[in-house]
C-alpha cells in the first residue's frame, strides 16, 4: 500500500472519529472485479442505517474531492460503511486486549502445533513480545500465538435458545 492510500486511510478514519464513531477498521480491496472502500464503525449503544448513512455521507464527499490515488480512482469505486457485526473482526492487538475475557476464533497464518485456528477465551496480551494468550477448551493453560502469525480474529457469539431452556424448565416444574 501506497503512503498516500495510507493517508487517505487515515483521513478517513479521522473522519469517523470525529463524528463521534469508532473506526473499526478501514479497508481498500477488490470485491468482484471493483475496488471497494469498507468502513466499519461502532459505537457505544450500536449502529443503525442513521449511522451509516451519515458516515457514508461525509466520507464520499471527502472521496470525491482527494480520492485520487493508485488504489482508488475518483469515481471508480465503491462505499461501504457498516457495523462490525455480533462477531466482530479483531485486527489490532488493542482489540484482543479489549476484549480481554471473551471468545474469540483466531486463525493463524502458520501452523503452531499442528493447527491454524484456536478458539477460546481471550486471556489477555503481552505487549512486551506481541502475543496474543487464549485458552482453549479442554486446556489447562493459555496458548500464546504470537500476533505476527495471526492472519486473523473475531468474536465468537455463542446463540442460547432461551425458548428452549424456558419450555425445558417449565416441564421440569410440572413434573414436581
Amino acid at each position: 500500500m501506497t503512503e498516500e492510500t495510507q493517508n487517505l486511510l487515515k483521513h478517513i478514519e479521522d473522519i469517523v472519529t470525529g463524528l463521534g464513531y469508532e473506526c473499526v477498521n478501514v479497508s481498500i480491496r477488490t470485491d468482484f472485479g471493483r475496488l471497494k472502500v469498507q468502513i466499519l464503525i461502532d459505537t457505544l449503544g450500536g449502529i443503525n442505517a442513521g449511522d451509516c448513512e451519515l458516515v457514508s455521507g461525509h466520507v464520499n464527499k471527502f472521496l470525491d474531492e482527494n480520492g485520487e490515488t493508485p488504489e482508488l480512482e475518483k469515481g471508480r469505486y465503491y462505499l461501504e460503511v457498516s457495523s462490525p457485526g455480533i462477531e466482530r473482526p479483531l485486527y489490532k492487538l488493542n482489540d484482543y486486549e479489549r476484549f480481554q475475557g471473551r471468545e474469540a476464533r483466531i486463525r493463524l497464518s502458520k501452523l503452531i502445533d499442528g493447527r491454524k485456528t484456536f478458539t477460546g477465551i481471550i486471556q489477555g496480551v503481552n505487549v512486551n513480545n506481541n502475543s496474543v494468550n487464549i485458552l482453549c477448551e479442554n486446556e489447562n493453560e493459555a496458548r500464546v500465538i504470537p500476533f505476527e502469525s495471526v492472519k486473523g480474529g473475531n468474536l465468537v457469539y455463542r446463540f442460547e435458545d432461551n425458548d428452549a431452556k424456558s419450555n425445558n424448565k417449565r416441564r421440569g416444574k410440572s413434573r414436581k
